[in-house]
């Protein structure tokens, strides 16, 4: 038995480094994987450019889109992220310290706004979705009213085994950012292309080929509901993630399993197009 794994891939945008993302979604294709794409409408976050903007960004979304290689999630408005501390619903409740945010903290009436224009920019794009994916993985309740509001009604995010409800959205759970066994539930796995590593990269092309259920986001909002009698294996998995996350906190940095994406960006430009080449299978 195992789980049924999704991949989500974050903060695409016209500058993101286009050679690891080309590599992913070559990578998912030999595999027959749809993943999730998160796609920042306006992108303000100057951390997100690795590249000059790519100008056929949007036709290139909407060609993969077209073609049913992807599903597509709304990836906040601007990624402006700021101070707010205490202010996310899914930080504290599992002892995961979320310290900045895009929309936690701010009223209702400035998040739907920014919800709203963001939803209006994809969708003059030929870009339309109803999914969503908070930048920083933080939220609050008025993010929620108004993602109901505007017409979202899945959201990749939740520390769980199972999707559930809360506020009237569909929460597919989103707990790991590499690749590991599971015995049962819906992970997604969440990956940032601007960032991964060729030895992630390599993990990953090792990962892809067992025998493991690889589903699509789309597919498994579709048969959400069947999930949802899962609510005490829910509360007893965020339970231990919050445990984990305890000890976690008290080991010294040097026992801490940390990403170390700098690793990679620090390396001349040609010799990294080299390794993050797509290895044969």
């Amino acid at each position: 038995m195992s789980a049924a794994y999704i991949f989500r891939l974050d903060d695409i945008t016209p500058g993101m480094d286009w050679d690891r993302f080309w590599a992913l979604m070559q990578l998912f294709c030999r595999h027959g994987i749809k993943p999730l794409l998160g796609i920042v409408p306006d992108n303000r976050d100057h951390n997100l450019n690795r590249r000059p903007p790519y100008g056929p960004f949007w036709d290139t979304m909407r060609r993969l889109a077209d073609s049913d290689e992807i599903d597509i999630a709304q990836h906040g408005y601007q990624h402006i992220l700021v101070h707010r501390p205490r202010a996310a619903i899914l930080g504290p409740s599992v002892g995961i310290r979320k310290e900045v945010s895009e929309f936690a903290g701010d009223t209702y009436v400035d998040q739907a706004f920014r919800i709203s224009e963001g939803k209006k920019i994809l969708a003059q794009r030929g870009l339309s979705t109803t999914y969503w994916m908070a930048p920083n993985h933080s939220y609050d309740e008025n993010t929620l009213k108004a993602l109901r509001n505007n017409g979202f009604n899945a959201v990749s995010d939740g520390i769980a085994l199972f999707p559930f409800v809360e506020h009237d959205l569909l929460f597919i759970p989103q707990t790991s950012w590499r690749p590991y066994w599971m015995p049962f539930g819906v992970q997604t796995i969440c990956l940032h292309t601007n960032n991964i590593t060729p030895d992630r990269i390599k993990g990953l092309r090792v990962f892809l080929r067992r025998p493991y259920n690889f589903a699509r986001f789309s597919h498994i909002c579709r048969d959400g509901k069947r999930y949802q009698a899962a609510s005490v294996a829910n509360v007893a998995y965020a339970a231990l993630y919050r445990t984990a996350w305890s000890v976690r906190r008290r080991l010294p940095d040097n026992q801490q399993s940390r990403p170390q994406p700098a690793s990679a960006l620090s390396r001349p430009e040609k010799e990294l197009r080299s390794e993050t080449a797509l290895p044969q299978p």
